[in-house]
């Protein structure tokens, strides 16, 4: 057990969590959601400045009815249903009276007031969105751009249009009355040094549905915000036509697959004999993996469970403001060794990569460098391959000098790294993942990293979390089968010392086989 003494000035948020005590769970249930509304939804409408809700006055039904902003009931007439309604505009309706958002007599100017009316298309009754860098929204009437504004801070206040000036009276929250934020948490939900509040990827863009590599491709390697859709049971094949390259072939050790062969490329000047091969002789193999260069202001999101994009590496290098979710990413040179990522994220900030499953991948499942305000939740790491030895990936993840949020992932039959945690400049929260059948090391942190390890379930796992040469603070964590036994348990080091920490919910550890078997990954 590592006893290592490292700083004491931690922050009073970090402190109390290293001690086990969590923000209380109101905080963290009061957090706005920062995702883009979803036509068909129904939403409470949060102002950012005052948190009061849009409310149709007196519960009227009537037409002409005003709208203000009221302390939050949870009643029907603070529930809007939002709806597309084509060129980028939404009509908003009050579910008490299924009449619309309207400002009254197509007025042009500045302090009209907002009513509910019958919905009949005009333009002062459709609605566009344009996402605040501070947080929330401005709601812009169509025949204006006239932004939504609550005219005070009172509870009643109306509710008009101005001109967007900023003000947080004109930031509005899409809170969905179901609670089922599709938002960022952990780092990637935090304010970053590249300006953003949190990770809201394409909100607020064109959507586009990608049927075909070409379509994915130009979609993502576009300039500006947009989100792109793969459907349910579409398997966009990204694969190239084959080209040659130099592998060396390596022989598996003989207490995994004796005498079996796989095929490693060099990377660099590496020679064969290096990597542990017989010879630096090498032989001629085939790959054919894409390579597509991901630009900032993008959500890449699968429509279903069969949502799958088979042989491209998604490069998310020197942008902002990603999410990768809902997807199968698979069948990167599965029968080679280094020879393509199945996201590589460098440089960047503000990413989250959520409901992810990587299966058959050459080399990193997802790799990171030099990063920042990060989370991969939710994601099954499926580390089978039998195109190499044992049957289990060899290198599923690195974190190297980056700030990373790991929650709520199934790493399933791997190798090692699962992660590894290198740098001085890495801090990785890791809580509530379930490790199954890792037979060289789970977490290892080296070179100065340091790893917060909470609340996770190790089975049959090797090495659960093994500090080398960096920092690890380790607490109510659960191993079972051969995890129960094995050393490398590090933990008792002070971390986290040096960030600002955020809200978070610590699951029974005990639970987590059965609900990240059956969450993770696309849905």
């Amino acid at each position: 057990m590592n006893m290592k003494t490292h700083r004491i000035g931690f922050c009073v948020v970090s402190l109390s969590l290293l001690a086990g005590t969590l923000l209380s769970p109101s905080y963290a249930e009061a957090a706005n959601c920062e995702a883009t509304p979803i036509s068909g939804k129904t939403y409470s409408i949060v102002n950012r400045e005052t948190g009061l809700v849009l409310d149709i006055s007196g519960y009227s039904k009537a037409d002409g009815a005003a709208v203000v902003q009221w302390r939050a009931k949870g009643s029907a007439n603070q529930k809007f249903r939002v709806t597309d309604v084509g060129g980028g505009a939404l009509k908003i309706e009050a579910i008490h009276s299924n009449l619309a958002l309207d400002v009254l007599y197509l007025a042009q100017h500045d302090n009209a007031e907002l009513i509910q009316w019958p919905y009949w298309g005009g333009l002062n009754q459709q609605w566009s969105l344009v996402k605040s860098s501070t947080g929330g929204y401005s709601i812009r009437a169509r025949h204006t751009e006239k932004a939504l504004t609550a005219q005070s801070r009172d509870m009643g206040a109306r509710i008009v249009q101005s001109a967007d000036i900023g003000s947080g009276l004109q930031r509005w929250y899409f809170n969905p009355v179901d609670g089922e934020c599709s938002q960022a948490s952990g780092f990637a939900g935090q304010k970053g040094a590249d300006g953003l509040a949190a990770t809201t990827g394409g909100a607020g863009g064109a959507t586009v549905v990608a049927a075909n590599c070409q379509t994915l491709t130009t979609a993502l390697t576009s300039e500006g915000a947009k989100t792109v859709i793969v459907p349910d049971n579409t398997a966009i094949d990204c694969r190239t036509p084959v080209r040659k390259v130099s592998a060396c072939a390596m022989t598996c050790p003989s207490y995994q697959d004796q005498n079996k062969t796989f095929y490693r490329v060099p990377v660099g000047s590496q020679t064969c004999t290096e990597l542990g091969g017989a010879t630096n002789d090498t032989v001629s193999v085939n790959r054919d993996e894409s390579r597509i260069h991901i630009k900032s202001d993008k959500t890449l999101m699968g429509q279903g469970a069969n949502s799958r994009i088979i042989g491209a590496t998604l490069i998310i290098n020197g942008v902002k403001n990603i999410i990768v979710k809902n997807l199968t990413i698979e069948g990167v040179n599965p029968h080679l060794v280094e020879a393509g990522d199945g996201i590589t994220i460098e440089n960047a900030s503000h990413i989250w990569v959520d409901h992810i499953r990587t299966r058959m991948i050459s080399d990193g499942h997802i790799d990171i460098r030099n990063s920042r305000n990060l989370t991969l939740s939710w994601n099954h790491f499926d580390g089978y391959n039998p195109y190499v030895c044992g049957n289990q990936h060899h290198y599923t993840m690195l974190a190297q000098d980056s700030q990373v949020t790991i929650d709520h992932n199934f790493w399933d039959r791997a190798s090692g790294r699962n992660p590894k945690l290198y740098g001085w400049d890495t801090r990785a929260h890791i809580y509530n993942n379930y490790w199954n059948n890792i037979t060289y090391f789970s977490i290892s942190t080296s070179n100065g990293a340091q790893g917060l390890i909470q609340n996770n379930h190790f089975e049959n796992a090797r090495s659960p979390h093994w500090n080398e040469s960096g920092y690890m603070s380790a607490s109510g964590n659960v191993y079972t089968s051969s995890s129960a036994t094995d050393p490398k348990r590090d933990e008792g080091d002070s971390v986290f010392y040096d960030i600002d920490m955020y809200p978070y919910k610590l699951d029974s550890a005990a639970n987590l086989p059965s609900v990240l078997k059956s969450q993770t990954g696309p849905r």
